[in-house]
């Protein structure tokens, strides 16, 4: 065997010695590079500051508790907003308690307010047409078909109605020939040649629908695709006539149809006509007319009364045959509630027209 000298052994044991002196200084150094990185984030976050929250503040306010934290404050947009007041802030990014450098900028999108405007009168229009103009305005269009005795594509109704306050966004139903109610088919009367005068009561000052103009409106519809001529004391979407009984004592037309809202708390729907008799026959034609739209009036969620004579001035001065019908009470409750309803007014006007329309077309 090979003799191990002294000098051999204590170098074996240096050489192992130095490896683990080196990993021992390295892992001090690590230590200490940590330590310090650590201590730096720890200042460098000292010095981060919150958001502050500013949604539905005013703009100025909110701009200046966003600067008041070192901030800077930052318009990304507009928008319109039917529940955040015009000049308030809507939205805002970074979120409120998020940490930023000061001198970082903060973003608030501002409300213009609800923007909002009249529905246009579209009835009577095309539904190419009407969508156009609606979607144009940034409204969304929904087409419902419902039955009718014509099938030109064309806007029946609306709801909301025209003049109703809207916002971009908002829902507008239209309603179009189509659909299908056995119920309340109505017949196609033939109407060429034949002359109505409508006289829709123009609504108390102040009041936010007009029911009366609205079953007009429908009415007119309906005559018109019959072959009927149309007029009126008070065009559609006019808030009134300059003088109604001038304008009927001076027509020409075959019939008159008036429409009013009773104030008298008695409600319902109930048709009168002229009270004098002046021996041409008018007094008993509108009370026969009188008495048809009575009967074709089966709408179950209104009361139907009996006819009763009038000495309404428009009547009286109109020198053709005429009738009025009382489409309901604004003092009623129940009534009122029928007036917002598009489906309502559509039910009277068909009402009107299937009691008119064999009459007249007879004549």
């Amino acid at each position: 065997m090979l003799a191990i000298l002294p000098g051999m052994t204590h170098t074996t044991h240096r050489r192992r010695l130095v490896p683990r002196a080196a990993i021992i200084a390295s892992i001090i150094i690590i230590a200490l590079i940590a330590s310090a990185v650590a201590a730096s984030m720890m200042v460098a976050r000292s010095r981060l500051v919150a958001v502050p929250g500013v949604t539905g503040l005013p703009a100025e306010v909110a701009r200046e508790t966003i600067e008041a934290e070192g901030f800077v404050y930052e318009l990304e947009s507009s928008r319109v907003s039917a529940t955040v007041p015009s000049g308030q802030v809507i939205t805002q990014r970074p979120e409120p308690g998020t940490l930023l450098d000061p001198g970082s900028s903060v973003r608030v999108v501002l409300s213009v307010g609800p923007q909002t405007f009249k529905v246009p009168d579209l009835v009577g229009t095309s539904l190419e047409g009407a969508r156009d103009a609606l979607t144009a305005l940034g409204l969304t269009v929904v087409v419902e078909a419902v039955s009718s005795e014509t099938t030109v594509p064309v806007v029946l109704e609306m709801y909301p109605a025209s003049g109703a306050p809207v916002s971009p966004g908002d829902e507008i139903r239209l309603s179009v020939p189509g659909g299908s109610k056995d119920a309340d088919v109505l017949l196609p009367y033939d109407l060429t040649g034949i002359t109505v005068l409508l006289d829709p009561l123009p609504a108390a000052e102040g009041a936010d629908i007009d029911p009366a103009m609205e079953v007009a409106r429908r009415l007119q519809s309906l005559f018109e695709a019959a072959g009927a001529e149309v007029v009126s004391t008070r065009p559609l979407g006019a808030s009134a006539a300059p003088d109604r009984v001038a304008i009927a004592a001076a027509s020409t037309a075959d019939i008159l149809v008036g429409l009013d809202v009773g104030t008298a708390g008695e409600g319902g729907l109930r048709v009168v006509y002229g009270a004098a008799d002046v021996g041409d026959g008018r007094q008993a034609s509108s009370h026969a007319y009188a008495q048809a739209i009575t009967r074709a009036a089966s709408l179950p969620t209104l009361v139907v009364r009996e006819p009763a004579p009038s000495e309404d001035a428009v009547l009286r001065a109109f020198p053709g045959v005429g009738v009025r019908v009382e489409i309901g009470d604004s003092s009623v409750e129940a009534d009122r509630a029928l007036f917002r309803d598009p489906s309502w007014a559509d039910q009277v006007a068909r009402a009107i027209y299937r009691g008119l329309g064999p009459a007249v077309s007879d004549r």
